[in-house]
């Protein structure tokens, strides 16, 4: 059994090649997937500085310092 295993052993550098493998699952897509990206995922970039826009605008407002000085009372 030793022997066997030994005779179907590969060696490097044995000029060895890769023939009808799978190395990972294969993976379909349909053109209908791509239209149902979001436009979230398509332009990451311009949301994220538009939701920091938002924010800003409502870390405008006055009513955060009656929160702050109440946090404040607290402590």
């Amino acid at each position: 059994m030793l022997e066997k295993v030994n005779a179907m052993s590969i060696q490097i550098g044995d000029n060895n090649t890769i023939s009808n493998s799978t190395i990972s699952e294969r993976i379909e897509t349909d053109k209908e997937s791509k239209k149902k990206r979001s436009f979230y995922e398509k332009h990451p970039i311009i949301c994220g500085f538009l939701i920091s826009l938002v924010a800003g605008f409502v870390l405008l407002f006055s009513f955060w310092g009656k929160i702050i000085s109440f946090l404040e009372g607290l402590l």
